[in-house]
């Protein structure tokens, strides 16, 4: 029986020396996987700001363009204004140069040479 008792303390002992083994193992191992999951937090907190600021200027850049598109649209109105007052302009200095022509010679009087030339060189 003491054979039998020695060799069971011996199965036991081993037995609880793998166990302190695995034991130790995973509490190693447990300690890596959280340093790891510190690594990956910070990681993570720095893409997230990373992002945030990214999403900030986004948001800017478009203010920024909504803004510009509403000068564009503003200046496009502005250009067909322009171009309004510019042909009703041209076509009132047509009129102006029509009847000019058409006159009779008799209505020609005497005008300084300056100033024919420069009634003659408008639009």
């Amino acid at each position: 029986m003491a054979w039998g008792a020695a060799m069971l303390t011996r199965i036991l002992l081993a037995l609880l020396l793998t166990l302190l083994a695995v034991a130790a193992w995973q509490f190693q191992r447990a300690q890596h996987l959280d340093a790891m999951l510190d690594i990956e937090a910070e990681a993570l907190a720095r893409m997230t700001a990373h992002r945030d600021a990214w999403r900030e200027r986004t948001m800017s850049v478009l203010e920024q363009l909504g803004e510009e598109r509403r000068r564009s649209r503003a200046a496009e109105r502005a250009v067909v204004e322009l171009q309004e007052v510019l042909a009703e302009r041209d076509a009132d200095y047509r009129e102006i140069q029509r009847r000019i022509r058409q006159a009779p010679a008799e209505a020609d009087g005497p005008v300084a040479p300056v100033l024919r030339e420069t009634l003659e060189a408008l639009p």
